[in-house]
């Protein structure tokens, strides 16, 4: 693979939109995430990259990721499906040395404009002799140069002006790698149905953590009511991955009493009980 300079090339390029860019939000709300898979040694695992909550036009991105284990390694990365338009261009860095990856699209005459969707699909290919182990696929934040002006290798995109560039949230995957007895035998799998756990500590004073799990990639909506059926707080509402998932409720600014939280995932509603006590 030609060597990519460890720097986002995007920031130093004059786009051609300037004239009818949009003005840019305050606020960025994109999120940028990495699905968690299975895998056996000796097999390939096939993790997708996703970005979410998206709200402003992009004419570029770069997406540089370190994965944790010398188990497995980047065979390829695709951009099949993904939110990559025919007038843009591409280009991919792989180092398995240093267990390094970074996809970048580069501009062209249209842009994206989708919410949410596919960025692109990385192939590992597993080690025949690797342990049990959870990989992680995560983002590189990295200062390489101090300045002025800092330079960065980072999660970035680049909206139409080719002066604004944004930072989104980011959400790391995994790759389980486990034993063909134990995909057999269905341990360490993925969520096979929705699950809603029991919050902890119950009762609480003043956070709690709720975990649920998701069997498949979707949108979803976390909210807690009072004791009346009246909406208190909405505490997630956003696409997520399959896999198992917590969030944490600050309640300080509540009063002591019961609480229900209600997961919404397409068609199915859970629903559990919580007591604040002050």
């Amino acid at each position: 693979m030609r060597q990519m300079p460890m720097i986002f090339i995007l920031g130093a390029l004059l786009f051609t939109f300037c004239a009818s860019a949009p003005a840019a939000p305050d606020d960025y709300t994109g999120l940028v995430s990495i699905a968690s898979v299975e895998a056996v040694p000796g097999e390939q695992a096939v993790v997708p990259v996703y970005l979410q909550n998206n709200n402003i036009e992009l004419a570029s991105l770069t997406v540089p990721l370190k994965f944790s284990s010398v188990d497995i390694e980047v065979d390829s990365i695709s951009f099949v499906g993904s939110l990559l338009k025919p007038s843009m261009s591409s280009l991919v860095d792989i180092n398995n040395g240093s267990r390094f990856l970074r996809f970048t699209y580069y501009p062209g005459s249209q842009v994206i404009a989708e919410t949410e969707g596919l960025l692109a699909t990385i192939y590992f290919s597993i080690d025949g002799s690797a342990p049990e182990q959870s990989v992680s696929v995560d983002s590189i934040n990295k200062l390489e140069y101090a300045g002025p002006p800092a330079l960065w290798t980072r999660v970035e995109v680049a909206d139409t002006s080719g002066i604004n560039l944004f930072f989104p949230e980011f959400t790391a995957g995994m790759v389980v790698i486990q034993s063909p007895l134990d995909v057999d035998d269905g341990l360490f799998t993925l969520p096979n149905q929705l699950e809603l756990g029991q919050n902890f500590p119950n009762p609480f004073n003043p956070s709690t953590t709720i975990s649920f799990a998701l069997p498949e990639r979707s949108h979803v909506t976390l909210t807690v009511y009072n004791i009346l059926g009246q909406e208190v707080e909405t505490l997630l509402n956003e696409t997520r991955n399959p896999g198992v998932h917590e969030i944490n409720w600050e309640a300080a600014d509540k009063a002591s009493g019961v609480y229900f939280y209600r997961l919404a995932f397409k068609d199915k509603v859970l629903t559990k009980k919580m007591a604040l006590l002050k």
